[in-house]
């Protein structure tokens, strides 16, 4: 038989675990500036250039209107494909049409690299838009991988 005092001990147990449940939740997700932040200090990029509005729009018929944060890099090095781009859209309705410009992007890039240079091909070849909630991004790297685990876990 459990006695008066077992019972208060398990209960104010129950009591002190179901507060320390709240204690584990998961941080808030980081800025997207400190996840590229994040990626350039772990990962070796390869000249990386963070590109304006203008240009953003003018090549690839994106208007920074629509997002809340965004980063988008690309090498300087015309020899080079990689690129980082991670968007947050205010709408989630807009995915759609950032999803086909950045689909453009890796299309393009496997244009200029196929006949050229068929390693960075390679590269582009194995490249993905993915999306996340209201989150959109396009890893084309060596280090795609170790990218896209760094903007998940600072993401989500």
């Amino acid at each position: 038989m459990y006695t008066c005092k077992s019972i208060k001990l398990m209960a104010v147990l129950t009591i002190a675990a179901l507060l320390c449940a709240g204690c584990a939740a998961k941080t808030p997700p980081k800025s997207i500036e400190e996840v590229y932040s994040e990626i350039t200090e772990t990962v070796s990029l390869k000249s990386p250039q963070c590109m304006d509005a203008d240009f953003i729009l003018n090549y690839y018929g994106i208007d920074i209107s629509t997002l809340e944060e965004y980063v988008f890099s690309m090498s300087e090095d015309a020899a080079q494909a990689e690129t980082i781009i991670i968007m947050k859209v205010e709408n989630a309705d807009d995915l759609e049409a950032i999803a086909d410009c950045l689909q453009t992007i890796i299309d393009d890039k496997k244009m200029e690299m196929e006949n050229y240079l068929p390693e960075q091909f390679t590269i582009v070849e194995k490249s993905r838009v993915q999306t996340k909630d209201n989150y959109i991004w396009l890893v084309i790297s060596d280090n795609a991988d170790a990218i896209t685990d760094i903007i998940e876990s600072g993401l989500f």
